[in-house]
């Protein structure tokens, strides 16, 4: 029986040493020479270290007969050098390093060819010699008269690759096992009309059967996927979600629809504690708030005059309940009031330690006071003109809420300088927002100091009645894309790839990686030009990888998910933005029996393509990303994961598939 062989092309070689050395049972990989990111040193550098898996080196050009020059970019490469003298280079690189195979055309030229099929004698390497018509299929008597030739020519393996436009046309190339030793014939057709054709050659006794390691690499038109070969238990179906609406981007617009005078209408909106939260500030802003279920609409009425009366705020308060956003919103604005206004909160964030300084309010003119560093906290405007500078952590914290309160300040001209390189990427989404509902501003991005500066104009201090929707959460997306990745199959709908969320950085994980994530962008919503779609992942053989979440910390879990199921130590780096919060995920996940080590401000996280928790007693920490993180890494963990609350995870996704 022969082996199943994994193409690999547009991949660097410590993916492809990943692809050679995972346990995923016999099989053999093909290194495409000519669609790799390596030398003549990674060649050396991949055989090395790629243990005993078969490898068959691949070098395929154009046209043997042109020649053509090639602009290498190489330093060490003679500046006539052909595509041919490249591909003698590294298949002759690869032949001395321990290649098993060597796949050549049969009409590479004539003197080069018998080099190379002597330098293979040599080394005790295997030549394929092949013949590939991407047109059609030939006749039973041509067909038969290049398999001869080709044996004629000294190959070990004959590879003889049509096209079938007729179920017929594979047939005719599948009949060639009738003729030849099976053992030494790869032949198929491509094409539609072919596919089948790969599985009967490979029953039919070849000794390989090409597949390609993810749906976005194929290197011919149907190759099956290396997901096509994995077990059941590897391809378990978790099922396609919407996942709930961007939190964050939801309480930022449900706050700016009360501060209006009129009516806004906010789309795909889905409850959740912190959304609810959010409806409650609005109500407690004089907002009329109405939700239909039905449609996912929020109608938010506001009555606000700010610049006649200053913020209203009933009875003086407001209650955040347990959302740090809205907290981190609502300080800033309080100070638009012409009254004292007390901050509360339930939960986790009554139990925050607040930098009480507030050192950019302070210097403003607003007062605010914790109580012993804890909410409930009392802030006192009005703010004063100027630039308010953020270049320091404890400046940046109440950023939002300043973003959102300084153009209705109505203090002179008033500019923000955001340094913070922390803040630079986050600034954006309530920018976004606040444009939304009519606040003008001019934006410099000055990418050589590292700033971005914001300057409100006097004509567009007023928010203004809006309608638009809310997307979906890219934190909420980013787990359930991990879960297919790591432990079978899932989809994820209606969500934009160009969102200006943090948590879409996941997309970038997931490439570094090598994960199978596919999207399939809806056409009625192209013309939102931001890659509006379906999202779908399959179980993915990936590597190691180096990620930074400093912008992201969200993505904490997810991410630690997919290292515990890539070949190697993976390096999380911005730990740090957890702000303590990264010892939790740690603790519990070395509760499941994860291999993490803390150093510094990065996470090394051992993982394989076969890792196996062990299961056992854990505790969220009363943290909805923490909780549903380990009720995921629950799938791949032999014995159960007792987790001692999951009713934290409504805050953000109250119908959590896995919950």
């Amino acid at each position: 029986m022969g082996l199943p062989c994994y193409s690999l092309c547009q991949m660097d070689v410590d993916y492809c040493c990943a692809w050679a050395l995972a346990d995923i049972g016999a099989h053999a990989v093909e290194l495409r020479l000519d669609d790799l990111i390596f030398d003549t040193d990674d060649i050396k550098y991949f055989f090395a270290g790629c243990g005993n898996c078969p490898v068959v080196a691949t070098y395929r050009i154009k046209d043997p007969s042109e020649a053509d020059h090639l602009d290498l970019g190489d330093d060490d490469a003679e500046p006539d050098c052909t595509e041919v003298d490249m591909a003698v280079r590294m298949l002759s690189a690869a032949i001395i390093a321990g290649a098993d195979y060597i796949d050549v055309d049969m009409d590479f030229p004539r003197n080069e060819l018998l080099w190379l099929e002597q330098l293979a004698l040599n080394y005790g390497c295997k030549v394929i010699l092949s013949h590939h018509n991407p047109y059609g299929t030939e006749s039973t008597q041509a067909l038969q008269a290049i398999a001869s030739r080709i044996f004629s020519m000294g190959a070990d393996i004959a590879k003889i690759v049509t096209t079938a436009h007729h179920p017929d046309e594979a047939a005719r190339v599948l009949a060639l096992y009738d003729s030849f030793p099976p053992e030494h014939l790869i032949a198929f057709a491509m094409g539609r009309e072919g596919e089948q054709s790969r599985y009967e050659a490979f029953h039919r006794g070849a000794p390989l059967m090409y597949a390609a390691p993810r749906r976005r690499l194929p290197t011919a038109e149907g190759q099956p996927l290396f997901f096509d070969f994995l077990p059941a238990e590897d391809t378990r179906c978790w099922g396609d979600v919407e996942p709930p609406c961007a939190k964050s981007i939801a309480i930022r617009a449900i706050v700016a629809a009360a501060l209006t005078s009129g009516e806004t209408v906010l789309e795909n909106i889905t409850p959740s504690e912190d959304i609810s939260a959010a409806m409650d500030v609005a109500r407690q802003l004089f907002a009329e708030v109405k939700y239909s279920r039905r449609t996912k609409e929020l109608t938010v009425i506001g009555h606000q005059d700010i610049a006649k009366y200053g913020l209203m705020v009933k009875d003086d308060r407001l209650d955040v309940g347990c959302s740090g956003l809205l907290c981190r919103i609502c300080i800033p604005l309080a100070a638009l009031c012409r009254n004292v206004v007390t901050i509360e909160g339930h939960g986790a964030i009554a139990s925050h330690k607040f930098n009480v300084r507030c050192p950019e309010l302070t210097r403003h003119g607003v007062n605010v006071d914790f109580t012993a560093g804890h909410l409930p906290a009392t802030v006192q405007g009005p703010f004063k003109g100027g630039t308010y500078n953020i270049s320091s952590p404890a400046s940046a914290h109440f950023l939002t809420g300043l973003m959102m309160a300084l153009p209705l300040a109505g203090a002179g001209e008033i500019t923000l300088k955001i340094s913070e390189a922390s803040c630079l990427k986050h600034i954006q989404v309530t920018a976004d927002v606040v444009r939304r509902f009519g606040i003008k501003y001019e934006d410099v991005l000055s990418e050589e100091a590292g700033s971005v500066v914001y300057k409100f104009s006097s004509d567009g201090r007023r928010y203004l009645p809006s309608r638009f929707d809310i997307e979906g959460d890219w934190s909420a997306a980013a787990l359930w894309l991990t879960l297919g990745a790591i432990a079978g199959e899932s989809g994820v709908e209606n969500m934009r790839g160009g969102s200006l969320q943090e948590e879409n950085y996941i997309l970038d994980v997931f490439e570094t990686a090598g994960a199978d994530i596919e999207r399939y962008t809806d056409p009625e919503m192209e013309y939102l030009g931001d890659s509006v779609g379906y999202y779908s992942a399959f179980r993915s053989l990936m590597a190691a990888f180096e990620c930074d979440i400093t912008d992201c910390p969200d993505l904490l879990g997810p991410i630690l998910l997919l290292a515990l199921r890539s070949e190697g130590v993976s390096r999380i780096l911005g730990i740090k933005a957890l702000r303590g919060g990264e010892k939790l995920y740690v603790k519990e996940f070395l509760r499941l029996g994860a291999d993490i080590t803390v150093e510094g401000d990065s996470l090394l996280v051992r993982g394989s393509f076969g890792n196996t928790l062990r299961g056992g007693k854990v505790s969220s920490h009363g943290d909805h990303h923490l909780a549903m993180a380990l009720l995921a890494a629950g799938k791949i963990c032999d014995g159960k994961v007792l987790l001692d609350d999951a009713a934290c995870i409504d805050r953000s996704w109250p119908e959590f598939p896995l919950k």
